[in-house]
């Protein structure tokens, strides 16, 4: 009896140059443990933001991303069916993948003086405001 092992071709390279400021998003008033949810790729993010975001064509979207035409259209695909289940199905959308573990590493801070609203790395948190100065 022979043993046949059907093997995937390697997923090519896919540039991906999003950067969200959130990882989650969920409907109001009910609790996370409560809700389904939703995995969107971090490829099927860069696709949202290409095609739907900044209005790029399916062949300058798949440019950019380094995938052929037919692929960005599938993953497009996938990325419209994911977002449309979480809004319509009330589930929480969550942004996964190495680009979660990337941002995982930054959060967002405001400056209670100035109300300056930014980005920083947490190895990098200081109580100091690099705007104003005020602790």
């Amino acid at each position: 009896m022979l043993n046949i092992i059907i093997m995937a071709r390697p997923k090519k390279y896919r540039k991906i140059n999003c950067n969200p400021a959130v990882l989650y998003f969920k409907p109001r008033g009910i609790p996370m443990h409560m809700l389904d949810e939703v995995i969107l790729e971090p490829d099927e993010l860069e696709a949202i933001r290409l095609g739907d975001l900044l209005g790029l064509s399916q062949e300058e979207s798949a440019e950019k991303m380094n995938i052929s035409r037919a692929t960005f259209g599938r993953i497009i695909n996938s990325a419209h069916l994911k977002v449309a289940d979480g809004i319509l199905n009330g589930k929480a959308l969550h942004i996964s993948g190495e680009l979660a573990e990337k941002l995982s590493k930054t959060l967002w801070v405001v400056c209670k003086s100035c109300g300056k609203k930014m980005k920083v790395k947490r190895d990098e948190l200081s109580d100091e405001c690099p705007e104003c100065s005020v602790n």
